[in-house]
């Protein structure tokens, strides 16, 4: 295999992992972005718990008062029933403080409803709660150990970048021109291997004569189809 091609190869080699990484750091903020989401959707759940058991409480409250305010009117109802005179005014006293009565036993199952509810409530909330502590926790030692890959992450891409330089400063202008273009241009695939007969890097056949040729590796060829540059190498 000829310098130049061979060159080409490793700096192909280089760049696809230099992509591989450049991805990895790209996607961090996408990363660090989610497990915040998630976080904050565990904050909110139990923001919002917190939020409808004060509701109920205050509630249940209101009705509480309510239903001891109703018991008293009727002690007093009661206490005058002996004051009446007529058994007009006896009964019309008694139906009021009997519907009276009913009301407030509605209240109180509506009271003992509600108490049911809060309760089944604080044990979603308690629930929610620890799983968002413990998420919090959690997120703080993701976010840690993300910082610390892209810092490695940093470190190989600088890396792999000095390497790759070092190879392109000894390939000629045209070749070196040729590759760049070929790697914006292709989704950072210039230099291809080929099988059978077939460029590795768009799939379509190549002529007979062709592959002869780019098996012998002692020239820079490009394929007719895709125009990437090929090298050829035996499968293992």
């Amino acid at each position: 295999m000829i310098e130049e091609l061979e060159t080409l190869c490793e700096m192909q080699k280089l760049d696809t992992q230099l992509i591989e990484y450049e991805r990895k750091r790209a996607e961090a903020p996408r990363r660090l972005a989610e497990i915040e989401r998630d976080l904050q959707n565990a904050k909110d759940k139990v923001a919002k718990g917190k939020e409808i058991i004060e509701e109920l409480e205050k509630e249940r409250r209101r009705k509480e008062q309510e239903l001891d305010s109703e018991k008293e009117r009727i002690k007093k109802s009661q206490s005058k029933l002996r004051e009446i005179k007529t058994n007009k005014e006896y009964q019309a006293a008694l139906k009021e403080t009997e519907t009276a009565q009913a009301a407030n036993d509605k209240t109180e199952e509506e009271i003992i409803l509600l108490l049911e509810r809060i309760e089944e409530l604080r044990k979603d909330y308690d629930s929610s709660l620890a799983y968002a502590k413990k998420r919090d926790k959690e997120v703080e030692a993701e976010k840690k150990e993300l910082e610390k890959e892209m810092v490695s992450v940093g470190s190989v891409v600088t890396k792999l970048k000095k390497e790759r330089d070092a190879l392109l400063s000894r390939v000629s202008g045209e070749a070196k021109a040729r590759y760049k273009v070929l790697i914006e241009k292709r989704s950072g695939l210039a230099v291809v291997n080929v099988k059978n007969g077939v460029c590795l890097g768009c799939y379509m056949n190549i002529p007979p004569q062709l592959f002869l040729e780019v098996m012998k590796n002692t020239r820079l060829i490009t394929c007719p189809s895709c125009n990437r540059i090929f090298c050829y190498q035996e499968e293992p």
